[in-house]
């Protein structure tokens, strides 16, 4: 398509009126991050801390599928940051969500305890939406995250728990995650645990990202976080979150959640995170303990081609013709399509 200039003219006469309405808010927002001034973040002394780091993380949904067409399964695991294995399952994908969810928690003891433990019923967990009918088995992942972390915050000794993600959901219903809400406050406060949640990115940090660098507000260099106010995030961040914690931005530039009953040891815990990230990588300020929790937790190439062959064999128990049928087509397929990488 030619751009030519009368339609570059008229591009620019439009993004010119556009902006004249959006400016504004630009401004706005930079004038009130002007009155907030990053806390410096102290770090930790030579002397080791009481609290222990550990972080919890499951699978990725992009990477943990086995698929015998028209047959399809994921796998789920949900592992710490100490090498800890919670669960690790299949899910069918063919079933709808009532569907799913009744197999699942009828076949699994450990939820069957964790839904018990929050006093409610599985249909509780039922999709309320279309958006959440829709990422039913993200919705799986992460509840089964939850209950991990909750089984960190029911025992000793005391430690700083760390969610991969913020402390917020738009996934579980409003009753699951009110009680999670409750049942976390109860154990972290019987226990002495701080309870945060960390993400590489958020909406709110891209709302906020201009104002923040034209206001240098982190300009120093310096470990520091800044709390971002609830009525500006709330500008931000999508109307259906359902939230646990209060707000902090962390450096670099990284969105962190503090359980909104531990305001008063927020210093503490972006101190704990701030020594945990010194030697991340490859994300700078990524604490070091999600990243070898995501390591556990990550399905590489010889546990893929492990499952694969589990799948096969139990192929091969109902129909040896079929289980022949699809070896020879896996065997036909380029290697980067089998995602072993291999010859």
């Amino acid at each position: 398509m030619h751009l030519t200039t009368d339609r570059l003219e008229r591009l620019q006469r439009s993004l010119s009126l556009a902006l004249n309405q959006e400016w504004p808010k630009l401004s706005a927002t930079q004038k009130r991050l002007s009155n907030l001034r990053p806390t410096p973040i102290a770090l930790r002394p030579a002397h080791p801390s009481p609290l222990s780091v550990v972080a919890t993380v499951a699978t990725d949904g992009g990477e943990n599928k086995l698929s015998l067409e028209p047959m399809q399964v994921q796998v789920v695991r949900v592992a710490d940051s100490l090498g800890e294995i919670y669960f690790e399952d299949f899910i069918a994908q063919s079933l709808s969500p009532s569907e799913i969810l009744r197999f699942f928690f009828q076949s699994d003891e450990r939820l069957q305890r964790f839904i018990r433990y929050l006093e409610l019923d599985w249909s509780q967990l039922l999709p309320r939406s279309d958006y959440q009918r829709s990422q039913l088995l993200s919705m799986l992942r992460e509840l089964m995250e939850w209950a991990a972390l909750l089984k960190l915050a029911s025992q000793s000794p005391v430690k700083l728990l760390i969610r991969d993600g913020l402390l917020r959901s738009v996934l579980l219903t409003e009753e699951v995650f009110q009680r999670l809400r409750e049942k976390f406050e109860k154990l972290t406060t019987r226990h002495g645990h701080l309870l945060v949640g960390v993400a590489k990115r958020s909406r709110v940090l891209s709302y906020l990202s201009v104002a923040l660098g034209l206001s240098e507000s982190f300009s120093q260099g310096e470990p520091a976080y800044l709390r971002v106010p609830a009525q500006l995030e709330m500008e931000a961040a999508p109307a259906q979150y359902r939230w646990i914690g209060s707000r902090a931005e962390g450096v670099p530039l990284m969105p962190v959640d503090i359980a909104a009953w531990q305001a008063d040891r927020v210093g503490e815990a972006m101190s704990l995170l701030a020594d945990s990230a010194r030697a991340s990588f490859p994300w700078r300020g990524y604490p070091q303990a999600l990243v070898q929790a995501h390591e556990h937790a990550r399905l590489g190439g010889l546990e893929i081609e492990m499952l694969q062959s589990l799948l096969l064999q139990q192929v091969a128990e109902r129909d040896p013709g079929v289980a022949r049928a699809a070896l020879q087509l896996r065997l036909r397929r380029p290697a980067t399509d089998r995602g072993d990488g291999g010859p």
